[in-house]
């Protein structure tokens, strides 16, 4: 605790420019010994060996590992471009499907329901249970909204 206390006076009297003694040591303890080596550790039984048992074949590569293989590329050239670019072609993806006629605005709503069930899919692990719910009831309805627009129920 001693040490780790020192250190953080350490850090915060670099940054500030003053001097602090480098050759204080940690107290000890009088009743601690330091422990001797190979102390608590039990002898190998004759013809056995210390290494574990090999592991077998590796696990076979997964549908998640294979989109993010498949996704990163992607990912990288959609992080490098501004923020705002991205949210004001989703959001003019959006307002296209809901105004365009219906042969084009059930594919640009479609895209957009791809989008998000794509960034869905690879942010899951990370996602809470109820931010899960919500995500996936949002595109559950913009996937409802694409097939009422295609089949002609909504205008």
């Amino acid at each position: 605790m001693a040490a780790y206390h020192r250190t953080m006076l350490g850090d915060v009297a670099r940054l500030e420019g003053s001097p602090v003694p480098q050759n204080r040591q940690p107290r000890r303890t009088p009743n601690r010994r330091p422990a001797a080596p190979g102390a608590g550790s039990r002898a190998p039984r004759p013809g056995s060996s210390r290494r574990p048992a090999p592991a077998g074949p590796p696990p076979k590569a997964s549908l998640r590992r294979r989109l993010e293989a498949v996704s990163y590329p992607a990912l990288v050239r959609l992080t490098a471009l501004p923020k705002w670019l991205l949210g004001i072609l989703t959001g003019g993806l959006l307002l296209g499907g809901l105004l365009a006629p219906s042969p084009v605005g059930p594919i640009l709503l479609g895209v957009v329901v791809l989008f998000l069930a794509w960034l869905l899919l690879l942010a899951w692990p990370r996602l809470t249970p109820g931010s899960r719910l919500v995500r996936t009831a949002v595109i559950v309805g913009m996937a409802a909204l694409v097939v009422s627009r295609a089949a002609g129920w909504l205008p």
